[in-house]
């Protein structure tokens, strides 16, 4: 009876190595054919494709009601109360080149966390969060004119292209930032 026990235990332990060496092998093998990727918040503007890194992103919500301000930019859509702050919506694609359009029920706004202060950007949808690969990452065209300092390359996917924005420049725009002193 100690002789089967002791079968018994072994076989256990053997079957959980293989598992073990199974479990191992298969991460391996997902790492090694990913490639580099950067993590991006992904949505659309304008009925283009752009994206950011998911650092800079706290939390995507539904357009609240939003109240516009005087004397304020026109990229300053309105600002809303985020659980007891009062946070701006800006809607970004005037610097981006692209005209104004009216929110349908698919915006949201995209709360990002700037090094100063939190803000939301308004989008016509949101995509989700993704990792796109670093190989398929190109330097944003020179077609793209005045708009070309706030995007910081492309990714040309099977899906389309990716317009990465410089989220940090655009929250570092002047068309954003309020003066309170005025």
């Amino acid at each position: 009876m100690l002789n089967e026990q002791q079968s018994g235990s072994d076989e256990i332990t053997s079957i959980l190595r293989d598992m073990r060496e199974e479990y191992w092998r298969g991460v391996t093998e997902t790492e090694e054919s990913r490639g580099e990727a950067l993590e991006c918040v992904t949505f659309v503007i304008g009925g283009e494709s752009y994206a950011f890194e998911t650092a800079m992103a706290a939390e995507v919500i539904r357009i609240p009601k939003l109240v516009r301000l005087p004397k304020v930019p026109e990229v300053i859509r309105g600002v809303f109360n985020l659980r007891g702050d009062i946070t701006a919506a800006v809607d970004i694609r005037r610097l981006l080149g692209l005209s104004a359009s009216e929110l349908t029920p698919a915006a949201r706004i995209i709360v990002v966390k700037a090094k100063k202060f939190m803000t939301g950007l308004v989008v016509e949808g949101v995509k989700g969060v993704e990792p796109l690969p670093v190989d398929c990452f190109e330097p944003a065209p020179r077609s793209l004119g005045g708009q070309r300092e706030f995007i910081r390359g492309q990714f040309a996917l099977e899906s389309g292209m990716v317009m990465l924005l410089d989220i940090e420049k655009i929250l570092e725009s002047p068309e954003i930032i309020i003066n309170m002193a005025e």
